[in-house]
């Protein structure tokens, strides 16, 4: 049983062998390889980063028994588990394993690792519960808890649970480790909260108004714009409401940009999803109630149906972009 406080640290190649006893000769080796700790005081307390580079992590090529370095793997959770238990910090190691059929999904391969889903999908930036995982490299860790990203360019889910957390992350325990380069805390034994979990699970659209209190007034596509005369592509949809109707967020995400007055919008929010690959639009708005960075939940309020900038009456201009590029919310949303 291996027990050591720092990364495992060589090149899969050394797998090739076959006999066992060169198996354990490999391990016995790397373990001589282990990476040098960076300590700083941290309000009075002892903080050591444990640095991982994920390409010299030791490859698991199939996740069955009879696999030496997932038989190693497997018994460094079971006692992991254990130290948490009797109030002792997990002596953490990271592996790395290829998806290579399109069968495997995180909650089977959680369940496979006897890791959370909250552990593997935190640590490898998982959006969601539906992400498709076929042909990514995932990265398991040996014990259960919950990876928080400190730097820059979050997904939305990052962010709520770095808001959530690190202002008490004393109140924890924790391992602090820079995994090819960022800086990342890891908080032992804990898993998502009732929000966080809810936004992770919930990966499909909402509408952004109350089912038949809207009207389809105007579809995506060409059309002849109703001030100028002209066939132009209209890159959103307009669903016709009573004036003050509530607009809702469609997608958990980050309000990225507030705009009021504009010559054509009038007031209108953006809103990022995914980490901007998936951005929604809700515009000529008599109201906005909420700010840019807030973070919004799907269904939340986040304005009011008005006909500021350039409208014929009372209606939300909806957009859903993809990677940049409009998309017919007909397609994404069940509008009609």
């Amino acid at each position: 049983m291996i027990k050591n406080k720092a990364e495992l640290f060589f090149s899969t190649s050394i797998f090739s062998f076959s006999s066992q006893l060169r198996f354990y000769f490999a391990l016995f080796m790397l373990l001589l390889s282990n990476m040098i700790f960076a300590s700083e005081l941290n309000n009075g307390n002892q903080k050591t980063e444990i640095g991982v580079q994920s390409s010299r992590l030791p490859e698991i090529k199939v996740l069955k028994s009879n696999n030496e370095l997932f038989k190693e793997y497997t018994n460094l959770v079971a006692e992991n588990y254990k130290n948490i238990a009797s109030g002792r910090l997990p002596e953490m190691i990271f592996f790395k394993y290829k998806v290579t059929d399109n069968n495997t999904t995180l909650l089977s391969l959680a369940s496979r690792c006897n890791i959370p889903y909250d552990t593997i999908a935190t640590l490898n930036r998982i959006e969601d519960s539906q992400s498709n995982l076929q042909g990514k490299e995932i990265l398991l860790p040996s014990a259960p808890g919950i990876f928080i990203f400190t730097g820059k360019n979050l997904s939305a889910l990052e962010i709520l649970i770095r808001e959530n957390r690190l202002n008490n992350i004393q109140e924890h325990k924790a391992l602090f480790f820079r995994i090819d380069g960022e800086e990342i805390v890891f908080l032992v034994n804990q898993r998502f909260s009732p929000t966080e979990r809810a936004y992770f699970l919930d990966s499909g659209l909402g509408l952004p108004l109350e089912k038949d209190s809207y009207w389809i007034s105007s579809k995506f596509g060409r059309r002849k714009n109703p001030f100028s005369g002209e066939w132009k592509n209209h890159k959103g949809i307009d669903l016709a409401a009573e004036e003050g109707t509530a607009v809702y967020a469609v997608k958990s995400g980050v309000v990225e940009y507030i705009f009021f007055d504009d010559k054509t919008f009038g007031n209108y929010i953006i809103i990022s999803h995914d980490k901007g690959n998936i951005t929604s639009v809700y515009a000529h708005l008599s109201k906005i109630v909420v700010k840019k960075g807030n973070f919004i939940s799907k269904g939340d309020i986040i304005g009011l149906v008005g006909s500021t900038g350039l409208a014929t009456g009372p209606h939300l201009h909806f957009e859903i972009r993809q990677g940049g590029v409009a998309q017919d919310p007909l397609n994404k949303l069940k509008l009609e």
